[in-house]
């Protein structure tokens, strides 16, 4: 798919000041359809009953709750664990009572929205208890939310004719009755119509108008097989939203290209609003947003922010320039050093400590900074400049208290590396890893740092010179110049009858016992450190040797009343 042509040559500057809608909004994100799972009262059987959804990361659901009842003061943290993982939790009121029944709406909604954004919760979206709907509840309803969801219908919602924001449709699963045939019907017509499906749930495999986990598991999967955009209500509903506005938006030309701003349709709406759109008058240009290059999808599209209120599109490349220069290879790369204007950060937080004025997330990172806030598929590039052609060790210090270890991508044009960041349980404890190696040519060239998997910190990626390591010869390091190599080091020789020989052991004075060791390079620079059992230099080796490059090593090791230093080599 292309984008659509349009020649700014025959418009006249001075007759021609502003023309109407150069953007158009790819329906449902590029999807046929979309399809949205709503689950309300805040009940337990939600949050136990649903952990399906882990093993499914492109899907988001939202849960309903209400703040004062139906449980939710005990069933908090669960929801915000959720919430934790993208998906939404919206406001169900405090105490689920008809709205339309002499209820005190601004303790009913207001209230209960106050008390969900002091979780740090958005609450952008509500869903009235009963359905129950009149012109003065939606009043109430439109100061604290962008959307609100009814039910009662088929919960299908168009594209192409605005909804009543305050009253979307959902297809209500009720206990007696209800089938999954019926759901998919409902699912299919979304596809084929190019509409939205909304669902209402209540318990789940327990409680009320129950949906067994197998049959909402069912439907959700059945979804996404019908290739639907499957998101939280406030997501696809600010979508749709913003589709009205920016679709409408009037451009106004600029000397060498044209600017198009608009205002946002509600004052709570997401803070964030990735929109796919097509761009007329955009090909060969730069398309920007607050000063940063927004590049083409693949299909010509492009994936703007609806919350910056503007767009820029220039004949004129916006200048990438290194933030501090470029980087000298060998050495450290500083990750929040990334060149301007050269990076894509999804999440769009910005950076809290001041270091840099763009809306990438940086954070404290030892005594210096380091990238935060990050998001799969996330990318910063950097200038360096090699000072001498050849193979370069790559280690990366990062962080994550994901569940798992997480993933990064090194690479420098056609070459590139990827590694493993370990979790330890939080952002604050880094780990320095050995991704690999990179062969660089000499001068300057970019890199790029990839994020492969949400919420990873990282602080620096170094460059270490293999030929340097390489070259060094275990004599000249049994002279202990290298300030790591003390006078009492035993030197261990490697042997031609084995791939990592010691030849010498040296043994510990108390026989089989914790050894703390230490494994340095040649420079000093500690690679690895760990405690294990060992009565010997060897036994110690053998145990903390996995995982290291060829090369050799300096490896500091001791019982708490003894320390000695060995230089080992691994082949």
């Amino acid at each position: 798919m292309e984008c659509l042509k349009l020649s700014f040559a025959a418009l006249s500057l001075a007759a021609v000041s502003t023309f109407a809608g150069p953007i158009t909004t790819v329906p449902w994100n590029g999807h046929p359809g979309a399809a949205s799972f709503t689950f309300d009262d805040g009940l337990h059987s939600q949050t136990n009953n649903l952990t399906f959804l882990d093993n499914m990361p492109d899907v988001t659901v939202t849960f309903f709750v209400c703040t004062n009842t139906m449980g939710f003061g005990s069933n908090t943290q669960p929801h915000l664990n959720y919430a934790k993982k993208g998906h939404e939790i919206g406001n169900h009121t405090a105490t689920h009572k008809n709205l339309t029944q002499n209820a005190d709406l601004n303790s009913e909604i207001s209230g209960a929205a106050s008390k969900l954004r002091g979780m740090g919760l958005e609450a952008t979206s509500l869903a009235t208890p009963y359905c129950a709907q009149n012109q003065t509840v939606k009043n109430a309803i439109n100061k604290e939310h962008f959307i609100s969801r009814g039910c009662g219908g088929s919960g299908l919602t168009g594209w192409d004719t605005e909804p009543d924001w305050m009253q979307i449709d959902s297809h209500y699963w009720q206990q007696n009755g209800s089938t999954v045939s019926a759901f998919k019907s409902s699912a299919d017509q979304a596809a084929s119509q190019s509409k939205w499906h909304v669902q209402l749930n209540h318990g789940v495999g327990a409680d009320w108008d129950v949906i067994s986990a197998a049959d909402i598991k069912t439907l959700i999967e059945y979804a996404v097989s019908k290739k639907l955009w499957v998101a939280s209500f406030s997501t696809v509903g600010a979508y749709l939203r913003a589709h009205f506005t920016i679709d409408k938006a009037a451009a106004t030309n600029t000397a060498n290209g044209f600017t198009v701003k608009w205002t946002s349709p509600h004052a709570h709406m997401p803070k964030s609003v990735p929109l796919r759109v097509k761009i007329q008058g955009a090909q060969g240009k730069t398309v920007s947003q607050k000063g940063k290059e927004v590049k083409p999808n693949s299909d010509g599209t492009y994936t703007i922010e609806f919350m910056a209120l503007e767009l820029e599109v220039s004949g004129e490349p916006i200048e990438v320039k290194p933030f501090k220069g470029a980087i000298e290879i060998p050495g450290t790369l500083e990750a929040e050093n990334y060149d301007t204007y050269a990076y894509s950060d999804a999440d769009g937080k910005s950076d809290e400590t001041g270091y840099r004025s763009d809306d990438a997330g940086i954070v404290k990172g030892g005594s210096g900074y380091a990238l935060g806030y990050t998001s799969a598929d996330d990318y910063f590039e950097y200038t360096l400049d090699v000072k001498k052609a050849g193979k370069y060790k790559v280690v990366i210090n990062g962080a994550t208290g994901n569940s798992t270890a997480s993933s990064v991508t090194v690479s420098v044009g056609d070459k590139k590396v990827e590694t493993e960041i370990p979790s330890k349980g939080d952002w604050v404890t880094y780990s320095e890893v050995e991704a690999g190696e990179l062969e660089l040519a000499a001068g300057k060239q970019t890199l790029r740092l990839t994020i492969n998997t949400n919420y990873i910190n990282v602080d620096w990626i170094k460059f270490v010179d293999e030929s340097v390591q390489s070259s060094s010869s275990v004599q000249q390091s049994s002279s202990s110049t290298n300030p790591a190599v003390s006078s009492s080091s035993t030197l261990a020789e490697s042997s031609s009858s084995a791939t990592n020989a010691i030849v010498q052991k040296v043994a510990l004075e108390h026989g089989v016992t914790m050894v703390h060791c230490q494994v340095f390079d040649l420079n000093g620079q500690l690679i690895k450190s760990a405690n294990v059992m060992a009565g010997s230099a060897s036994e110690a080796w053998n145990l903390v040797k996995t995982g290291l490059r060829k090369g050799a090593y300096i490896m500091r090791y001791g019982e708490a009343d003894r320390e000695m230093r060995v230089i080992q080599i691994r082949k």
